[in-house]
C-alpha cells in the first residue's frame, strides 16, 4: 500500500565542513542544517505538484499551483515531497496510473513532461521552499517497478493489467532487484533528472537550492526475504550513483521502516550506507490494522500506542547512527472513514497533534526526529459526489488513483486541521528561549541548578510526587521515615508537596493539620535526599476571613494594590516569606522550593477563581506576589509555578497566564471523578490532550511542564496506574506528576487516599508502574544532583 510524504525539512546545527550560509540542506550528526541554523519541520505530500503545470487550462494548472503553494507557505509548510514522473500508461494492477508519463517506453522520455516539474521548482524557489524528489515507485499507481518488469518480459500485459493478489505482487516486484535491464532503465531516468537544467530558472537541478533531497523510490521493499541481498545492493549502487553526480543534495531511500522490510536489522543496515543521509519511516494505522474496519474511534487508543511505539523503535536506530529521521508519511481517515470533505476530522486532528508533539519535543532537545510530513495535501480539489475512485480528467488530490478519493486528503477547507499544522510549524520556526536562569535573575545557585536540571532530565522520565508524603498515610501519622509510597515500593517519591494554608493566620498547623514545625523538618529531609519540594497555598479569603473556598464578591479588588485589604495581604506574604526563609540545608543554604500560588485559577471554587476575578486581576495579583517575595522580601530560593484546573484549549489555558517573565513552571490539576471503563477512557483522552497542549506551550515559552496535581480517590480500579494513568503519561515529556494526599480514615470509616498504601487493591499495579523505566522516584534522581 502506498503513501508519499512530502516533508518540510529545515534543520541545521553547528557549523560544519560546508559553508555556514549554504542554501542547501545538509546534515550534521542527527540534525538537518540550513543556512547555518538548526531547524525542524512539518511537511506534506504534494506528489502531483509536478503535474499541474502540464494542464492546458491555467485555472487547473499554473494558477492552481501558485495558489496552493501560497496557501502552504502561509501555514508554515514549505517542504514538499513530489513524484518526478510516471513510467508507462494504461491500467496496472487493475487501476489507473497518474500521467502523462515521463518515460513512455523503456529508455524513451517525453522531456516536455518535465516542464511541469520545472515550473514547480521555479515557484518553490521564489517562496524559499524545498522539495524531496521521488525517482520511482514500489507501487503501481505511477507505473514504477511493475512497469520496468513489464517492459523486460517479466510481467505479461495480461497479468499486469488485472488486479494482482498480494502474494503475486510480492513475487513479481521482488524480481526488480535482479533484473539488470530494469535497473538500467531506472538509472537512465534518474540520470535524466540529475542532468536536467530547468527551462525556466536556467539552473541545473544539481545546483538548485529548491531541491532538498533525491529519494530512491516511494516505499521500496524487498517484498520477499530472498531478495534482501539484491535489494540492499541496489540501494547502495543507486545512492552512490546519485552522490557521484550531485554533491549538493541529500539522498534518502523513501522507506516505511520495519513494516517495509519485516526486519528492523535490515532497516538499520540499508540506512547505514554512507551515501544515505537520513532515515525515513511511514505510519499507516488503517493499512496496518491498528483499528478494525471503519471503527477508528473504538481503536484510537491502540492507534496512539502503536504509533508512539513505532516512532520510538526507529528513533533508537537513528540515534545510534547519528542521522536525522523523518516521519515522511502518516495519515488517518476522517471520522467514521467518511470521504466527504465536510465530515469531521476530530480523530485525525488528535492524531496529527500527537505526531507533531513528538516532533516538537525532539526539536526542543536537539533530537534525531527532525521532520513529519502528513499525507496528503489535496488543495482546492474535491472528490466527486457518488464517485469513489479517480477517473481520467479528474483533478488530482492527495489520494492516488487506487485509493478512495478523500480517504486521507487534507483539503484547504479543513480549518481545524490547519490550525494544528500551522501552530506547530510556526512554533518550530521560532527561536526557543535559551536563558539558563529562572524568572528570579538573582536566584541562589542551588535554585538555578534545580531550574536547569529540571529541564535537563526531562528526556529521562517523569518524577513522581506525593502531597504530605512524609507526614501521614492511611492508618498512621508522624512516624519517622515512613511513607505510604515507601511502604509499597521500597522507595520514596521524587517530589514532595506540602501546604501553607493557615500560615497567614499564625496557626501552628496547616489546614491539613500538619504542624508547620514538622513541615519544616520534612522539607529539610526531602531536600537532603535530593528530592524536589513544592508548596501550595490555600490562603483564606482576606475580605471575609473565611476559607479559600469562600468566593465573596469584591475579594480580588480588595487585595490588589490600593484595595482595602492590600495591607493585610502583604502582611500574609510577610509570614510566608518568614517561613520560606527558615528553610535551610545542612550548610545554611536556602532550600529551593517550587511555589504554587492561586492554583486551579480557571475554576470557580476559590475566591481567586474564574467567576470571581477578571483575567487582568489575577494576572496583577500573581505579578504583585512574585514581585513582593522576590524584590521586597529578597527571597531568591523560589521557582514560581502557574497552574489551572482542566482546560479545553490553548487559549483557555493562557487566558489568565501572567506572562513569561513571572513563571518558571506551568501545569494543571486533574482528577478522575467517575468509575468504569468509559470514565477511564475519558480520563486518558482528557489528560493526553491537555498534556500535549501543555508541552507545546512549555516548548515555545521555555518553561518546565508538570502535572501539578492529579488523583483518583480510593483508586477503585486495581489496574488504574498502568492501564489508565501511565497510558496517558508515558509518551509525554513533563517534569513531574504530583499525586494528592492520603488523608486516611474519615469519621464515617471510609478512607480518602490518592496513592496506594500497603496491601491496598491497586498496590501491586502501582509497583508495576514504579518499575517503568520512565517513572522516576527518589533513588532514580539521587544521583542527578539536582542542586549542583
Amino acid at each position: 500500500m502506498f503513501r508519499i510524504a512530502i516533508c518540510l525539512f529545515i534543520c541545521s546545527f553547528l557549523a560544519g565542513p560546508t559553508p555556514a550560509q549554504s542554501p542547501f540542506v545538509t546534515t550534521r550528526g542527527s540534525v538537518f542544517r540550513l543556512n547555518g541554523k538548526p531547524l525542524y519541520f512539518i511537511g506534506t505530500n504534494y506528489w502531483y505538484g509536478g503535474l499541474l503545470g502540464l494542464e492546458s487550462n491555467p485555472t487547473r494548472g499554473k494558477l492552481r499551483l501558485q495558489k496552493e503553494l501560497d496557501f502552504l507557505k502561509s501555514k508554515g509548510v514549505d517542504n514538499l515531497r513530489v513524484v518526478v514522473g510516471a513510467e508507462g500508461s494504461g491500467l496496472v494492477n487493475g487501476v489507473e496510473r497518474i500521467g502523462p508519463p515521463l518515460q513512455t517506453a523503456q529508455g524513451k522520455f517525453n522531456k516536455k513532461m518535465l516542464m511541469g516539474l520545472d515550473l514547480l521548482l521555479a515557484e518553490m524557489g521564489k517562496r524559499n521552499m524545498k522539495a524531496v524528489l521521488v525517482l520511482s515507485n514500489n507501487w503501481e499507481w505511477s507505473g514504477g517497478f511493475l512497469q520496468y518488469l513489464n517492459w523486460n518480459g517479466l510481467l505479461p500485459d495480461s497479468i499486469m493489467r488485472r488486479k494482482l493478489t498480494w502474494d503475486e505482487n510480492r513475487d513479481i516486484v521482488s524480481k526488480f532487484y535482479t533484473c539488470e535491464p530494469c535497473k538500467a532503465a531506472y538509472n537512465k531516468q534518474a540520470a535524466l533528472l540529475l542532468n536536467r537544467t530547468n527551462a525556466i530558472t536556467k539552473k541545473k537541478y544539481t545546483a538548485d537550492p529548491a531541491i532538498m533531497a533525491w529519494e530512491l523510490a516511494n516505499e521500496p521493499r524487498p517484498m520477499r526475504p530472498s531478495s534482501n541481498e539484491a535489494y540492499s545492493k541496489w540501494i547502495t549502487d543507486v545512492a552512490a550513483m546519485i552522490k557521484a553526480k550531485d554533491k549538493n543534495h541529500l539522498v534518502t531511500i523513501g522507506h516505511e521502516g520495519r513494516m517495509g522490510t519485516e526486519d528492523l536489522q535490515l532497516f538499520e543496515t540499508i540506512h547505514a550506507d554512507p551515501n544515505i543521509d537520513y532515515l525515513t519511516i511511514h505510519i499507516w494505522p488503517k493499512n496496518w490494522s491498528w483499528f478494525k474496519d471503519t471503527a477508528i474511534a473504538a481503536g484510537f487508543n491502540n492507534v496512539l500506542e502503536q504509533t508512539k511505539a513505532y516512532i520510538a523503535q526507529h528513533l533508537a536506530v537513528a540515534q545510534k547512527m547519528q542521522k536525522p529521521m523523518v516521519i515522511e508519511e502518516f495519515g488517518l481517515p476522517r471520522d467514521e472513514q467518511s470521504f466527504d470533505p465536510s465530515a469531521a476530522t476530530s480523530l485525525r486532528d488528535r492524531y496529527y497533534n500527537t505526531i507533531f508533539s513528538s516532533l516538537q519535543q525532539s526539536a526542543a532537545t536537539g533530537g534525531a526526529l527532525s521532520g513529519a510530513g502528513f499525507w496528503a495535501f489535496g488543495g482546492t480539489a474535491r472528490p466527486h459526489k457518488g464517485q469513489i475512485f479517480w477517473k481520467k480528467g479528474d483533478d488530482y488530490m492527495g489520494d492516488p488513483p487506487m485509493e478512495e478519493q478523500g480517504l486521507n486528503t487534507v483539503f484547504d477547507s479543513d480549518s481545524s486541521t490547519w490550525r494544528i499544522i500551522s501552530r506547530y510549524a510556526t512554533e518550530m520556526k521560532q527561536p526557543v528561549p535559551t536563558s539558563g536562569l529562572p524568572v528570579d535573575r538573582n536566584a541562589t545557585k542551588e535554585t538555578v541548578a534545580l531550574y536547569r536540571n529540571l529541564k535537563k532530565i526531562l528526556p529521562k522520565g517523569i518524577m513522581f510526587g506525593h502531597q504530605d508524603d512524609l507526614a501521614y498515610g492511611v492508618g498512621w501519622q508522624y512516624e519517622a521515615g515512613r511513607s505510604d509510597i515507601k511502604d509499597v515500593t521500597g522507595d520514596y517519591p521524587a517530589v514532595y508537596g506540602f501546604e501553607l494554608g493557615r500560615l497567614e493566620l499564625d496557626h501552628p498547623v496547616n489546614l491539613d493539620s500538619v504542624p508547620f514545625d514538622r513541615m519544616r523538618s520534612f522539607i529539610k529531609e526531602a531536600y537532603q535526599r535530593g528530592g524536589v519540594v513544592t508548596l501550595s497555598w490555600h490562603l483564606n479569603n482576606p475580605l471575609t476571613g473565611k476559607t479559600a473556598w469562600d468566593p465573596a464578591p469584591g475579594t480580588m479588588a480588595s487585595v490588589l494594590p490600593g484595595g482595602g485589604k492590600a495591607g493585610l495581604y502583604k502582611s500574609w506574604l510577610d509570614k510566608v516569606a518568614t517561613f520560606l526563609q527558615s528553610l535551610k540545608g545542612k550548610n545554611g543554604e536556602a532550600i529551593p522550593v517550587i511555589f504554587r500560588p492561586f492554583h486551579e485559577l480557571n475554576g470557580s471554587w476559590f475566591w481567586w477563581g474564574k467567576n470571581h476575578a477578571t483575567p487582568d486581576e489575577i494576572k496583577q495579583l500573581y505579578q504583585f506576589t512574585v514581585t513582593y517575595l522576590r524584590d521586597t522580601k529578597k527571597l531568591h530560593n523560589l521557582l514560581y509555578a502557574f497552574n489551572t484546573d482542566r482546560f479545553a484549549s490553548r487559549e483557555e489555558y493562557l487566558e489568565r497566564y501572567p506572562g513569561d517573565e513571572w513563571v518558571d513552571v506551568i501545569g494543571f490539576d486533574i482528577y478522575q471523578r467517575g468509575d468504569g471503563e468509559t470514565a477511564n477512557q475519558q480520563f486518558v483522552t482528557d489528560l493526553d490532550n491537555m498534556l500535549g497542549t501543555l508541552e507545546s506551550i512549555a516548548w515555545v515559552r521555555g518553561k518546565i511542564p508538570a502535572l501539578t496535581e492529579f488523583g483518583y480517590n480510593a483508586v477503585p480500579d486495581s489496574k488504574w496506574w498502568t492501564n489508565v494513568l501511565w497510558k496517558a503519561l508515558q509518551h509525554h515529556r513533563i517534569s513531574y506528576a504530583l499525586g494528592w494526599r492520603n488523608a486516611g480514615l474519615k469519621a464515617n470509616g471510609q478512607a480518602e487516599y490518592y496513592v496506594p498504601y500497603k496491601n491496598e487493591k491497586s498496590a501491586a499495579d502501582f509497583v508495576t508502574f514504579f518499575k517503568e523505566q520512565q517513572t522516576l522516584f527518589q533513588k532514580d534522581i539521587a544521583n542527578e544532583n539536582l542542586y549542583q
